[in-house]
């Protein structure tokens, strides 16, 4: 399976393809192991993730790991379609984890910070 992204009316998409074969007048899919880099390290349980909200480029980490983060205090600049977002913390705590770093691009969801 191969992951592409498609841009309709101005608008992109991410959609999977499956390779298959057409056999005797029978489709057959061919299967294919896919892997997904991993360049985010593991992220223990039971930790406060702070979580990009949206897809983009970090530009700027307003924070070191030890330093005390306050719940709505800024930790984090992602640019996305030509606007700044600040990344607010949605938890009270102590940096214990940075996973991202200035200049990676990040998805929905992707774990910015961790928190303890």
């Amino acid at each position: 399976m191969k992951v592409y992204k498609v841009k309709v009316n101005g608008k992109v998409y991410e959609v999977e393809l499956e390779a298959v074969d057409e056999v005797d007048s029978s489709i057959e899919t061919v299967k294919t192991e896919v892997k997904k880099e991993t360049k985010k390290e593991e992220v223990s349980e039971g930790s406060n993730q702070i979580l990009a909200p949206i897809a983009g480029k970090i530009l700027e980490i307003k924070v070191k790991v030890g330093d005390s983060v306050k719940k709505g205090e800024t930790v984090a600049v992602i640019e996305a379609m030509k606007l700044e977002n600040e990344i607010q913390s949605a938890f009270s705590g102590k940096v214990k984890q940075i996973v991202v770093s200035k200049g990676d691009d990040v998805r929905n969801k992707d774990v910015l910070i961790v928190l303890e």
